[in-house]
């Protein structure tokens, strides 16, 4: 990685410049500025649906990314391309959740949650979920959460393969508004074959506004925000082994070690309301956190071999354009490429909204090729 052993134990850079990393311009969504959007990803594509364009401004639009059109950057990489792809047929709403299952073969979007205003324009939380279908580019309602799981917002969701089938879960967030939340930390098993929702455990701590990212069929799940604070917990849950070990709680991501270095620099770490996307470094996906209400702009890389974090390139510290931290973007990330996408999302009390999306190249230093 370009990088000394004295660094990497230490998992930091002393100054900007020596950040390992660069943001490159991608095809902006053209679309209506937004934040707090629910995504997927099918194949090539990564899609959009929804979020907020201001507190009573609240979207239903769907919009595609094909992160292999377009035209090319300075490397040969695809600038990639929008496409809409009509409107989702629930409640428009924001801070919903997303994943995507191959079921008998076929690829499917599945969105719900998030929040909504009912007829009377008052706030209404919900746990109604939709599947999408690429193919007819058509939605159906499917099972809601159960009565037993609370409706919620600011949750977050990933899939995973379980005995050769693709499962669909969701976690976490909370219901409420900003005088009153009530968060949650367990976790749902959706079940494409038999259209069920399952309650799969229970996550450390309560939380709304975590990031999740998977590698090798596990989930890496980290950040967000309960009635104490920034949540600094790490865990990663592996759902093919046994009850007593699917869930691993992996280091802390704060500096609580006095004794130890490794973590001198992690006080940049922790955060809500980010995102995470994985990208190809050196033949090897590694997770990332980038974005939300604090240390928004840090852009943090995980080695999940030996457990630590390294800082990588802020979002978007580059020649052209200075770095804004941002809440409630958006990512995608393409397995098969390796390739991680950030962008849109807002600044800080719901000021400026964007459309723009961003690409991270990983082990290139910063300020080398020209952003269009």
């Amino acid at each position: 990685m370009i990088c000394v052993s004295s660094v990497l134990i230490s998992c930091s850079r002393s100054s900007e410049e020596e950040l390992i990393g660069d943001w490159q311009k991608r095809d902006d969504l053209g679309g209506t500025q937004r934040a707090f959007a629910a995504t997927f990803v099918i194949g090539n594509e990564g899609f959009v649906i929804g979020g907020t364009a201001g507190y009573k401004e609240l979207l239903n639009d769907v919009w595609a990314f094909d992160h292999t059109a377009g035209g090319k950057d300075i490397r040969g990489n695809s600038l990639g391309e929008w496409n809409p792809k009509g409107v989702f047929p629930g409640r428009a709403r924001q801070q919903a959740v997303g994943f995507s299952l191959k079921v008998d073969g076929r690829n499917y979007g599945y969105v719900g949650s998030g929040w909504a205003w009912d007829e009377e324009g008052e706030e209404d939380i919900r746990r109604d979920f939709y599947r999408y279908d690429p193919s007819t580019n058509s939605w159906d309602p499917i099972a809601p959460l159960p009565e037993s799981a609370p409706a919620r917002r600011a949750a977050f969701a990933f899939s995973l393969k379980v005995g050769g089938i693709e499962y669909g879960y969701v976690g976490c967030g909370y219901e409420g508004d900003n005088s009153r939340r009530n968060y949650w930390k367990d976790l749902w098993r959706y079940d494409p074959v038999n259209n069920k929702w399952t309650q799969e455990g229970i996550i450390g701590s309560k939380r709304a506004g975590a990031v999740v990212f998977v590698i090798n069929n596990r989930a890496y799940i980290s950040t967000g925000e309960n009635t104490n604070g920034t949540c600094v917990d790490f865990i990663m849950f592996d759902p093919n082994a046994d009850e007593a070990n699917k869930w691993t709680t992996l280091r802390t991501m704060f500096n609580a070690n006095p004794d130890e270095d490794y973590d001198d620099d992690y006080g940049g770490l922790a955060r809500s309301f980010g995102v995470a996307y994985t990208a190809l470094v050196r033949d090897e996906l590694r997770g990332h956190i980038v974005g939300g209400q604090t240390n928004g702009s840090l852009n943090w890389e995980y080695d999940h071999v030996d457990d630590l974090w390294i800082q990588r390139t802020k979002f978007i510290n580059n020649s052209n354009r200075s770095g804004v931290a941002r809440q409630g973007m958006i990512s995608f990330s393409f397995p098969e490429t390796g390739r991680g996408y950030v962008g849109l999302g807002r600044t800080g009390g719901g000021g400026s909204y964007f459309d723009d999306m961003w690409e991270f190249v990983p082990l290139v230093d910063d300020y080398i090729y020209d952003d269009h």
